[in-house]
């Protein structure tokens, strides 16, 4: 199998997975802030700290969430690199574990399944 097809799969599965989190996140933010909008007609000294203090850790939430995704496609990459060479320096290697997790995963299955 192709290297660069496989590399291009597991590059879109992860993808999916950011958007979704991300997506998710940012609905999150989304709803605090419409919740803030909503009790914005309460005006005590309590509320309007809280609401100030809210929208402060709004920011720094969306400001952290477009960051971390950058640091972690970065490390992404990185990683993907080192596994790579490896897995094309030591190719018998990874044959060989990749052999004694099978015997091991098919041993523990078949205890389950009796």
């Amino acid at each position: 199998m192709d290297p660069q097809a496989v590399d291009h799969a597991g590059s879109s599965e992860l993808n999916d997975v950011k958007k979704t989190a991300n997506g998710n996140m940012r609905e999150f933010l989304d709803d605090v802030e419409d919740l803030t909008r909503a009790i914005k007609s309460v005006e005590t000294p309590d509320v309007a700290r809280v609401r100030a203090k809210v929208r402060i850790a709004l920011a720094a939430a969306r400001s952290a969430l477009s960051d971390s995704a950058s640091q972690v496609r970065d490390q992404a990459r990185q990683v993907s690199r080192r596994t790579d060479g490896y897995v094309r320096d030591n190719p018998w290697q990874v044959v060989g574990v990749a052999a004694v997790v099978g015997v091991v995963l098919g041993m523990l299955m078949t205890r389950r399944a009796d």
